[in-house]
């Protein structure tokens, strides 16, 4: 069995066979990969951003096995290793040899279905417009003060902004509702509390398909909303979430756990008993988020097991 490892960057893949290491365009050089590999090769991959996903995507339709691999737990592989080099061609190496010795515990990689990879590229666009549209316009403030029509321009460029900003969430809510499976999603979605269109939709966005994750802990663990409890010795325990998900997806169920606590009784009052026992506000919003994540897996996937290679339902 032959076993790749590709360190992936922005503008680059490492490739690692056996002890020959080649470097290709990212995502230029991705055919050339294709072409080069053995048949039947298992490849692994570090996620790095987006970067890694032309590879991975182009790999899994060419009929090699794929795994696209945590970063944290290649930094932990690689201080259990004692390495003392850090290069892009070591790197590649180390991915090689991980996969290699737990591939046979490793999840497979599976692409996201093209209506859910297309809802998400447009949510990240919509957000990404969003954020950077309070920067643009206080860098181009001051400017109204020294040049006579720039208020002009500042509120046209405001509106456009915001008009594509909103085609980009309009395009990416057709296609949801347009899709059996993710419309009938994101109505449960809407069913719970705190839950509307707008956070439904981002959900969804950033969570791929939620029928890969076998239990709502699962899918919660994901979100990065779990306990994560340090305590060592004498050293007292401490109790935090382990933010390793998305943190657009994160906000999302905070935001919707800060709106049920507001305006739901019954969350209201969960949170309140929380705070009676001594838990901060912050905290107790926290584990209302942590429920409403657990719950949408369940209204989504848990009841029938529908996941978006179901569609039935």
């Amino acid at each position: 069995m032959h076993v790749v490892g590709v360190d992936v960057s922005a503008r680059w893949l490492d490739v690692a066979l056996g002890s020959e290491v080649r470097r290709f365009p990212n995502p230029g050089g991705v055919p050339d990969l294709v072409a080069w590999l053995p048949s039947g090769a298992v490849v692994g991959l570090e996620a790095t951003g987006n970067y890694h996903r032309p590879a991975a995507y182009a790999l899994h339709r060419a009929g090699f096995r794929v795994y696209v691999l945590n970063p944290l737990a290649l930094k932990a592989y690689a201080r259990s290793m004692l390495r003392r080099a850090k290069t892009d061609r070591a790197d590649a190496r180390l991915i090689a040899r991980y996969v290699a010795e737990r591939y046979h515990e490793l999840p497979l990689y599976e692409p996201s279905p093209e209506a859910l990879l297309l809802t998400g590229l447009l949510v990240r666009v919509a957000d990404a417009v969003r954020s950077d549209r309070v920067g643009v316009l206080n860098r181009l403030h001051a400017w109204q003060y020294v040049a006579p029509g720039v208020g002009e321009v500042l509120s046209a460029l405001e509106v456009g902004l915001a008009q594509y900003r909103w085609d980009f969430e309009a395009r990416a809510r057709a296609i949801v509702e347009a899709d059996p499976v993710l419309a009938r999603w994101y109505e449960a979605l809407q069913s719970l509390p705190g839950i509307g269109p707008a956070i439904a939709l981002r959900v969804l966005a950033y969570s791929g398909d939620m029928g890969r994750f076998r239990s709502a802990r699962a899918y919660a663990a994901f979100t990065g909303l779990t306990p994560r409890v340090y305590q060592s010795g004498t050293l007292p325990e401490v109790g935090r979430i382990s933010r390793f998900g998305p943190p657009a997806l994160r906000a999302a169920f905070w935001w919707a756990a800060l709106q049920a606590s507001r305006f739901d009784p019954e969350r209201r009052a969960w949170v309140e008993a929380l705070v009676a026992r001594g838990k901060p506000k912050k905290v107790a919003i926290t584990a209302l988020a942590n429920h409403l994540a657990r719950a949408a897996w369940a209204v989504c996937v848990g009841v029938d097991g529908g996941g978006l290679d179901k569609r039935g339902g």
